[in-house]
């Protein structure tokens, strides 16, 4: 970080705004929290003006429509936007991965594939998105933050992108195609597409060496936030977004799961670690098996069924769903996949199954997960324990594959939809449309 000076001001409300910015109708963000990298004393000085360059961050929350309104994400950065009264968020060449000349003019270098499958995602509601980065060049933007009302207010210049522009693209991209569908039919549904998710976005106020840096930190070094962490954090917001305050309540209140059973500062589960599922995973379940929960009493309604549904869970399966040693979790791991990440897929989405058609007698279709398990089918013959790595059943639904070292457990769609099958078939119900 340089001691350069910038056009930024942290204020305690609106009346202390600068008589040059008052007048002027800035881009908003609400419910915006400051994070300091050095003590306030040394970044702010006496008249709320910002001293040091990159020490201040923000994290905040944009809707695909707002972000549509600002962000054209095939627009370039150009010297000249530093100056512009209309905000927008632009893609910087020379501090991203270049341009290319196309037959349209210069374009970013871009991975379609990736782009159409967030794409996929997003309109099935089912994208796991970490945050959104945006910079606020130092020197080259104005803006105030107001902590009253936790507000940032941009009055000049553009916002740049260090990282996250393939989702920006995506996101954006779904959304214009959901508004051609409003013009087009007159209807505001389209199929499970959420035109009102709430996207994480973080906002530095880096100088361009500095965006530059972290281009490079985020890209080749790997530093990125996992995304455990990610949603742990936004979960601690004032507004965190439903299933991942959902997924904290349960973390905290669940016998189950317990702050202790629960990784938050990564996206995996190393040998190492006596815990039962990441963070990460408990979100993107809970996302993918109620993805309508809404506010208010369907909440609690929702949060109290799940908590009841994990104790009996881990009264059935009390060897493995439980917090144990590093030793016996291990131990666990090589003979089981009661406790895998696939599993937990499962384990939700089975949940919200039951939930519809067993609401009074759910207890005892989870009651047939600790008994003995017979299959018999593809040839194949078993008796046993039905969470058994030897039970044929998780080969033939593509929850144990073959890998270089030997049998693994694999955590992808198809093997979702496999354990899912599997358990609603063990549990006596039909599985219904499977989850795109």
């Amino acid at each position: 970080m340089t001691s350069t000076r910038m056009s930024g001001f942290v204020l305690k409300g609106p009346e202390n705004i600068p008589l040059n910015l008052k007048d002027r109708v800035p881009f908003t963000l609400p419910n915006t929290e400051a994070i300091f990298r050095l003590p306030e004393s040394d970044v702010v000085g006496q008249d709320g003006d910002v001293r040091v360059a990159g020490a201040i961050e923000f994290q905040t929350q944009i809707t695909p429509g707002l972000l549509t309104d600002v962000c054209d994400p095939n627009e370039l950065y150009k010297p000249e936007l530093r100056a512009t009264h209309r905000f927008r968020c632009v893609y910087d060449p020379e501090i991203q991965r270049g341009i290319k000349d196309t037959g349209g003019g210069p374009r970013e270098f871009l991975r379609p594939s990736e782009i159409d499958s967030m794409t996929q995602d997003i309109y099935q509601n089912t994208f796991e998105c970490p945050q959104l980065m945006w910079n606020l060049r130092a020197g080259e933007t104005a803006w105030v933050y107001l902590r009253d009302v936790r507000e940032l207010r941009i009055y000049e210049g553009v916002a740049t992108r260090p990282d996250t522009n393939h989702r920006h693209h995506a996101i954006i991209r779904m959304h214009r195609k959901y508004l051609d569908w409003i013009r087009d039919t007159g209807s505001a549904d389209m199929g499970s597409y959420n035109p009102r998710r709430s996207y994480g976005l973080v906002i530095y106020t880096d100088p361009v060496d500095g965006e530059a840096h972290r281009f490079y930190v985020y890209n080749f070094k790997g530093w990125r936030v996992p995304t455990s962490t990610a949603h742990f954090i936004e979960s601690k917001t004032a507004i965190p977004l439903l299933h991942s305050r959902l997924a904290r309540a349960l973390m905290e209140r669940s016998v189950v799961l317990g702050a202790n059973n629960v990784e938050i500062l990564s996206n995996h589960l190393s040998r190492n670690s006596a815990k039962l599922v990441t963070f990460g995973t408990l979100v993107d379940a809970l996302r993918g098996a109620f993805p309508n929960v809404t506010e208010g009493d369907y909440y609690d309604e929702v949060l109290g069924y799940l908590l009841d549904y994990l104790s009996e869970l881990g009264h059935v399966r009390p060897n493995e769903l439980a917090l144990l040693s590093v030793a016996r979790r291990q131990q666990v791991r090589d003979a089981s996949v009661a406790d895998q990440a696939v599993m937990w897929h499962g384990y939700i989405r089975l949940a919200a199954r039951l939930r519809e058609l067993k609401p009074d007698e759910w207890r005892q279709a989870l009651s047939a997960f600790g008994r003995e398990y017979v299959y018999a089918a593809n040839g194949k013959k078993y008796k046993g324990d039905l969470f058994s790595r030897s039970n044929p059943l998780w080969s033939d639904k593509e929850v144990i594959a073959q890998g270089k070292t030997g049998p693994r457990v694999v955590n992808n769609r198809q093997s979702r939809q496999g354990t899912f099958e599997a358990l609603c078939e063990v549990a006596g119900i039909p599985t219904g449309a499977p989850q795109p």
